[in-house]
């Protein structure tokens, strides 16, 4: 069976959420020592695992490819991406607040950002298609007896 494009797509989402969440997220300094620290998503205690584990069931269920498969991939990467968006926005809040100093957005925040969206475009895609593709075709009338 041929994969449809939007199964596809929605895995290629799914693995860019998977390459961001090991990415640095955030790196921040302090002002008054100097010290620098990366933080990649993973690390983040709730939200960096949520997001990473919604993203590998998004990953797993628009793989499998039916319709109802790719309704909870839809719904995992929808929830990916705001596991990602809280995680930031808590995450850069606590870590200006602590080290006194300053906070940089790093690239592995865009990428899981990118990547959900990806996700979620995917399995609406797929989920129209495998939409498609299960209707039967019709049968041709059979002739009346004689």
């Amino acid at each position: 069976m041929a994969m449809s494009s939007g199964r596809l797509i929605g895995i290629v989402g799914g693995i860019l959420i998977l390459v961001g969440m090991f990415l640095p997220w955030l790196t921040a300094t302090n002002s008054a020592t100097g010290e620098t620290a990366s933080l990649m998503g993973a690390m983040f205690p709730i939200f960096g695992w949520l997001a990473l584990i919604f993203g590998v069931l998004g990953l797993i269920f628009v793989a499998i490819g039916s319709r109802g498969m790719c309704i909870a991939g839809l719904i995992n990467g929808i929830l990916a991406f705001i596991m990602v968006l809280l995680g930031f926005a808590l995450s850069a809040t606590l870590v200006s607040l602590i080290s006194g100093g300053v906070v940089e957005v790093g690239y592995g925040i865009y990428i899981s950002m990118i990547g959900s969206i990806i996700l979620i475009v995917g399995a609406g895609l797929g989920m129209g298609q495998a939409k498609k593709a299960a209707a039967p075709p019709v049968a041709p009338m059979a002739p009346p007896p004689m």
